[in-house]
């Protein structure tokens, strides 16, 4: 939950310089594009937050829901390592980046500890 909440502050901080003027500067064509991937960003936080919530009990029960699981932490770490990489002065660019890396750590943690009282 923690992601899709990072997801929605993402949108509200895109509609914050929109409402103050603070694209001005950029030309209707750059304003559209970065509106467009600072949506698309916050949205991409909001439904991978929301999938990996209602998805995380039920990957134990059904085995093969662990690769569109599994595919979800991919496109969240590509998120995070790209938005430090993009805005490195941005404290919550490595909030996300640190959030994803623990996510990812705790549920390999929990896949070993899964694999080890299955045996």
């Amino acid at each position: 939950m923690a992601l899709a909440t990072m997801g929605v502050i993402h949108i509200v901080a895109t509609f914050t310089p929109l409402i103050n003027g603070g694209l001005e500067l950029l030309s209707p064509a750059k304003q559209q594009a970065i509106i467009y991937m600072s949506l698309m960003c916050g949205m991409l936080l909001i439904v991978c937050g929301l999938l990996i919530a209602m998805l995380h009990k039920k990957v134990k029960e059904h085995p093969f829901l662990r690769r569109p699981y599994m595919l979800i932490y991919g496109a969240l770490s590509v998120d995070g390592i790209a938005a430090v990489a993009f805005m490195p002065h941005n404290p919550f660019a490595w909030l996300v980046f640190i959030l994803i890396c623990c996510l990812a750590i705790s549920q390999k943690a929990w896949e070993e500890k899964t694999i080890i009282s299955n045996e």
